[in-house]
């Protein structure tokens, strides 16, 4: 008997007591000031372990491919780190790892990122570093070969999930004829691609107008300045930053991806969305967590909680300048897909004519609130 009425009791949903008072966080101090080529630079002291993280953010990335260079950029900047004109891929390891941390390099939509993180007391050693292994790539043929086949193994590997290609085909039909439409290479295109090439995107779209470097941990503030501004001093200004904003035909559609004798259907369900600058968007994040981004919320509750079509079903929103869009994703057992879809549609609709309860509307505030400092 004491077994059971334990099990019973546990099985019980209990009420969470509710949660303190947040404390209050003072956003720290922010340096920001621009070299005669252009860069910008922000120099934040923060926290109180001697570490420090230096980034530099290039916007170039996707968006600037031709439309036959898809992943162009990502090997461009793959290549960066793989050696300078003075250090090998393994000194520029073996330097990082001497100062405590490490260094990437990675390309997205709207831009490139160069940065890593060591031992306060390389900060200026780490400048220097950064700064080399972005102004004086090497670009060398063996080590563009070892990149194309690394990168057509991961092309084989994307191209294989579902969730990968259901990503796609609504990436492509919310922006389409349009760089945020096209996310993954084709194999024979990362075939085709020479040196010249990467070495032409990076003459072309990278430059110290499109580059803003940020410092952020504790560092000695003067002597960083000092080594920025002989590290990137001399660095061409290059182009400056362009903006492209998509045209978006927000028609409904529905597309089917057939995957003869899968288990499970990656659901990908969404329409474009207001941007940061709207004067709405921080109403609309609080919809997006009461709807489907939080744990707590009504898409999850429904198809997760209530009808288990799915483990982990979550919206987010996707934002570029003056563009974007929201989006709720599951992955849920194939026979479930189309009772699904009509939960999700249920619960959007649900929205627009049920307000949320007191109750529900505080806690999404509470939890948005939690969140925030992170």
């Amino acid at each position: 008997m004491f077994l059971v009425a334990s099990a019973t009791v546990l099985a019980q949903k209990q009420t969470p007591p509710p949660g303190g008072q947040p404390k209050p966080f003072v956003f720290p101090k922010q340096d920001t000031y621009t070299l005669p080529n252009g860069m910008q630079v922000t120099l934040v002291q923060y926290g109180t372990i001697p570490k420090v993280a230096v980034q530099a953010i290039v916007r170039a990335g996707h968006i600037n491919e031709k439309s036959e260079q898809n992943w162009i950029s990502d090997v461009t900047a793959t290549l960066l780190k793989e050696a300078t004109t003075t250090r090998s891929a393994e000194q520029i390891a073996r330097e990082t790892a001497e100062m405590g941390g490490g260094i990437f390099t990675s390309a997205a939509t709207d831009s490139t990122t160069v940065g890593g993180e060591v031992l306060s007391e390389f900060d200026t050693r780490f400048v220097s570093l950064l700064a080399d292994v972005l102004l004086n790539p090497k670009f060398a043929a063996e080590d563009m070969e070892k990149i194309r086949a690394n990168k057509l193994r991961e092309l084989a590997l994307t191209h294989a999930q579902a969730g990968n290609q259901a990503w796609e085909r609504f990436r492509q039909v919310v922006f389409a004829n349009h760089p945020y439409g096209s996310i993954h290479a084709e194999e024979d295109t990362l075939k085709g691609y020479k040196l010249d090439d990467v070495k032409a995107f990076y003459n072309n779209e990278y430059g110290a107008a499109r580059t803003h470097l940020y410092v952020v941990g504790q560092f000695d503030q003067a002597k960083v300045k000092t080594a920025i501004e002989q590290a990137f001093g001399k660095w061409k200004k290059g182009p400056e930053a362009t903006r492209l904003v998509p045209k978006i035909d927000a028609r409904p559609s529905l597309v089917s991806i057939d995957r003869p004798g899968a288990p499970q259907s990656t659901i990908y369900l969404g329409m474009p969305a207001v941007s940061p600058s709207d004067p709405d968007f921080i109403k609309f994040t609080v919809m997006d967590s009461l709807l489907g981004s939080s744990f707590g919320s009504r898409i999850t509750s429904n198809i997760r909680e209530n009808k288990g079509y799915t483990y982990s079903p979550g919206s987010f929103v996707w934002n570029r300048f003056k563009t974007g869009y929201w989006v709720e994703s599951a992955d849920v057992t194939t026979e479930s897909t189309g009772a699904s879809i009509k939960e999700i549609l249920y619960e959007i609709d649900r929205l627009g004519k049920e307000n949320p309860t007191d109750a529900e509307m505080q806690g999404i505030k509470n939890y948005l609130i939690g969140i925030y400092v992170l």
